[in-house]
Parts: structure tokens; sequence; C-alpha cells
């Protein structure tokens, strides 16, 4: 198969803005309250590691020969690239099993020309514990660890970081369950996928992936026979015969030998996805089991642990027990997250005030901001992004506030009497001529006719 034109395709430049991002996102703090490590390595690593899969064989498609055929019947005829279309769908290797060797059983490559798009497929799946993670999310407590995270580093404001923790625990103790529940079953849906996976390449590779690397081991080849394991599995020779229902070779039978060079690749890609699919089974399992064993109180004292401060009164394991009374599985769980941004001596002072379960009526609710504008002045950078001004979205909902209306003072209508009632000051206003008596002195009793111009 001739390859398509050389230098279309830059796999240097391709590999490098995979590295680049892999070493981007590896910085990233992990702020979200239904993410982890283990699930880290399903969305990221593993995604980019089938992504990197991927383009590598794919690669080798496009800019080399991955087969060669030649006739049984007839070697130095070339074989027409219809035909050669054909064996890449169609190649098989015969096994012959005890008791009819005469008639060996025929196992068709079927995976050969299609088993590059597996890894695509996979890379998509692997990614669905993230998507599931960001709709199992609490806002509140996301905002809060990244918060603390971003600011766990600043010693100034390492006190106001546990005064908000705890503005912020005390209150709502004994109500994060569920969002460690959720975490629990996110982590059990990653275990799924990892067994969904290893079970998908056994299927593709017609039921010899699973105990792959088991079988493999030690790993010693026969180049004469090709009677291993790994050359069994991914045979680089193999034959191809076109008769009557290719529709191809009229009445005639064609016999060919083919060398799929792709199979020297295929065999050392399966066996790394292999032992790493297994580690990350391992994991995820070991993982698991150690969440459902937060469950037992004396168990999840353990993620609590951390070194004795010089100033404290008491012994940390007293203090940790004495808070985990007054908490549940998912209150531990999120104050072990907030212990990865903190320090034993500030940790230790947070875990003093839950231990006390009267502090909640002391925690004042206007008590929201981090940091006070005397530490850091308004348009500073340092006090953007962590409580003091609110942000994009509290304005957005926010209505606008009403317009202010001109309010009119109280008149005393005896004042208004009298101010009409003197005739200086309507002439002064040019109301009436300064010399007209007819209208100095109204004619309030000529006539009853007559009509009351004062106002009441």
């Amino acid at each position: 198969m001739p390859s398509v034109g050389t230098g279309s395709v830059d796999i240097r430049s391709i590999i490098s803005s995979i590295v680049n991002v892999i070493k981007s996102r590896a910085n990233v703090v992990c702020t979200a309250p239904c993410d982890g490590a283990i699930l880290k390595l399903h969305y990221r690593f593993t995604f980019f590691v089938l992504i990197g899969g991927f383009f590598t064989v794919w690669y080798q498609w496009y800019h080399r020969d991955v087969i060669t055929c030649v006739s049984h019947f007839n070697a130095d005829t070339q074989v027409r690239l219809d035909y050669i279309n054909i064996c890449l769908s169609y190649p098989y290797v015969e096994i012959k099993e005890e008791g009819n060797k005469e008639n060996p059983r025929r196992r068709y490559l079927l995976f050969y020309r299609w088993v590059t798009w597996s890894f695509l497929v996979l890379a998509g799946i692997y990614y669905i514990p993230r998507k599931v993670s960001k709709n199992f999310e609490n806002p509140k407590c996301k905002k809060l660890i990244e918060e603390v995270a971003a600011h766990s580093f600043k010693v100034e404001v390492e006190q106001q970081i546990i005064e908000k923790i705890a503005c912020y625990m005390i209150p709502n103790l004994k109500t994060h369950n569920g969002l460690y529940i959720k975490y629990v079953l996110i982590n059990i849906l990653a275990l799924f996928i990892d067994i969904f996976a290893l079970n998908y390449f056994d299927f593709l590779l017609q039921g010899r992936f699973i105990r792959y690397g088991i079988e493999a081991w030690p790993f010693e080849r026969d180049p004469k026979g090709f009677t291993d394991y790994v050359s069994q599995t991914f045979p680089p020779f193999a034959k191809c015969n076109l008769n009557e229902a290719n529709e191809l070779v009229s009445k005639r039978s064609e016999l060919f030998g083919c060398h799929l060079t792709m199979m020297e690749l295929y065999e050392k890609v399966f066996l790394m996805l292999w032992v790493w699919l297994i580690v990350l089974i391992f994991l995820t399992s070991a993982y698991i089991v150690m969440l459902f064993l937060a469950f037992i109180p004396k168990f999840r004292e353990l993620w609590l642990r951390s070194a004795k401060p010089i100033f404290a009164p008491e012994r940390t394991r007293t203090l940790i027990s004495k808070a985990n009374e007054n908490m549940r599985t998912g209150d531990v769980y999120l104050l072990y997250r907030f212990k990865g941004h903190l320090s034993h001596a500030k940790f230790y002072s947070l875990l003093s005030r839950l231990a006390d379960p009267k502090l909640n009526d002391k925690v004042k609710p206007e008590d929201t901001t981090l940091l006070d504008t005397k530490t850091f002045p308004q348009g500073s950078n340092s006090a953007k992004g962590i409580g003091i001004y609110p942000s994009a979205s509290d304005t957005r909902n926010r209505k606008a506030p009403m317009p202010p209306q001109n309010v009119q003072p109280p008149m005393n209508p005896e004042y208004i009497k009298g101010l009409f009632s003197n005739p200086e000051t309507l002439a002064r206003h040019g109301q009436i001529a300064p010399n007209d008596m007819a209208q100095t002195r109204p004619l309030l009793s000529n006539s009853k006719n007559n009509t009351s111009i004062l106002i009441e």
C-alpha cells in the first residue's frame, strides 16, 4: 500500500502540542470536591495515552506500507491494489489442532485494519467521569476550595482563611454525606470503564487480550516458527484467499502470502495498554475500598492526622476524636480536602474550633469575606476574586437599585395663604399691577355669588 504524501502531517508538532497540554494541566490545583487523583488518571492521563496511541498508529498507516502481498502461484507478479485492499480486511492464519491437522482452522485477523479507531472511541469513554463529576459538584464547596488554594501560601491571611473555613463548616456540619456518596459513585463508574476497556480490547483481539501479559511472560520470542503467544496474537505473516465469494477473481481462487508490517507495532502498544489497565484497575479498586472504609469512624480519623504544633495544649489524636464525633463522613472528607492547603498549626486551630459544637452560636453570618479592605485596599490584584467584591454571577442576578425620587418637603397652609394674599408678593412676580386696588382687596362680602379665592 503506497504511503500518502510525506510532510502532509507533522507528527512531531502534534506530539509536542499534546505534551504541552499535559504539562499545563498537570500544574492545575484540583479544587472540585467530586474530583481526585484516581479520576485524573482516567479522564486526563489515560485519555492522553489513548489519543497518543491513536496518532501513533494512524501516522504509521498513512506514512508507510502496512501490507506486502505476493501470489503463491506467481511470486514475480505484482498484486493488484484491489486485491490488497481485500487482504487488509480479511487476512487469516491457520491453526492446526491436534487430531485434525489436515484441515486447519482459520482465524481471521479482522482487527488489523480498524483497531486504530478503537483508541479514539475509548478516549471519549474515559472522559465520561469528568463530565459526570462536573454535574455533581457543590458550587459553594468548590468556590471555597478555590479561594483557600489560591491564598494558602500567604502567611498574612492564613488566620482569615481559617475563619472563613470555620464560618462555612460549623453551620453546615453533617450535611455533606450526599457529596461524598456522589464522589464514591464516580469512582465506581471509573472502575466499570476500566473493566469495559479490558473486555473491549479482548473482544477486538478475539479473546487474547485479558491474559496477554501473563501468557507472554517471560517474553521469549520464536522468530523462526512464530509459535510464541505474542506472535500468535499479532502474527506478522498471514494468508489471504480470494475466491468466487469475493466477486473479483471470476471462477478462480487466488492465494496470497502477506506481511503485516503493523503487527510489530501493535504487539508493543497493546502490551503497554495491558500493563496500564491492570495497574489502573488495581489502584481504582483499592481506592474505592478505602472510600468505603471511611464510613468507619475510627478509620476516617486517619485522614485528619497531622503533626502536633508546639503551642498545642492537647494531643492531636484526642482533638481529632472530639472533632470526629461532631462530623459525618462527608464532613471529614471535605476537611481532608482543606487539609492539603493548610499548615499543621492552622489545621490544628481549625480542628480545635470544630471539636467544640458551641462555636456554632459564635459564628457571625456577615463574616463571609476572606480578607478585609485594610489588608488589601480596593483595586489591588490581591483582593480580587477572594470574596471582597461580588463576582460577575452575583452582580448579574442582582436587581438594579431603584432610582432616587424627589420628595417634596411638607408645606404650611397658613404660610401659603399669607403668601398669596400679600399684594406685594403678587406684584413682585408680575401677577397684578402695583396700584391695582381692585385686586389688592378681594370682594368677599359684596355678594353671595362671589367665590372665595382662599386656598383651604
